[in-house]
């Protein structure tokens, strides 16, 4: 599944360099998303990143 078909405010599980477990996605702005960390830094992900289903949220498929 590609990021631009998950619900928004989904949770995606990843390692962050600012120590957060996950990231939460807003909203799509052309070719990138806009999301956050858990502790609040902006991080914007290919809007075509591809997703796998993972405990309450995603994880993106490496």
């Amino acid at each position: 599944m590609k990021l631009y078909e998950i619900p928004k405010e989904s949770k995606i599980y990843v390692e962050s360099s600012d120590g957060s477990k996950f990231i939460i996605f807003y909203h799509i702005d052309g070719m990138y998303s806009y999301c956050e960390t858990e502790k609040g830094a902006v991080v914007h992900l290919s809007a075509s990143a591809e997703l796998a289903r993972h405990e309450d949220g995603y994880k993106i498929k490496v």
